[in-house]
């Protein structure tokens, strides 16, 4: 692997990571009482699905704003 594609390898997680923070810490402040109990539930399976609903709640707005 060169190190240009090990670079952008590396942008690509570091962005993923981070959207995927953004999109928790969203959780942690919009929805403080449902994470809470789901952690607490270890359910995270329902934690993972909300991220994801987030997420492509934040892709559909994006999209029709463009």
């Amino acid at each position: 692997m060169s190190g240009k594609v090990a670079l952008q390898v590396n942008a690509l997680v570091g962005m993923a990571s981070t959207i995927a923070a953004t999109a928790m810490m969203w959780l942690l402040l919009t929805q403080p009482a449902d994470v809470a109990v789901t952690v607490a539930n270890h359910d995270y399976e329902l934690f993972v699905e909300a991220i994801g609903h987030q997420l492509g709640a934040w892709m559909h707005a994006l999209l029709r704003f463009i």
